[in-house]
């Protein structure tokens, strides 16, 4: 018996915040600078349950 389309696992989607580049335009500090995604942390890849903001609040405290 043949796995149904359904029954298998969804592909790989590019990161929409950086098109799949793992890489975004910061300008934090007044100065243009190319930075690893926070949202697929630099894979490019979307991650369902990945928490962007999450190191900026680690950071904060």
């Amino acid at each position: 018996m043949a796995a149904s389309e359904e029954d298998s696992p969804p592909a790989q989607q590019p990161c929409r915040p950086c098109s799949g580049s793992g890489k975004v335009i910061s300008n934090l500090g007044g100065e243009r600078s190319e930075v690893p995604c926070p949202w697929c942390e630099g894979s490019g890849v979307f991650q369902r349950e990945h928490d962007a903001q999450a190191a900026r609040r680690e950071a904060r405290g």
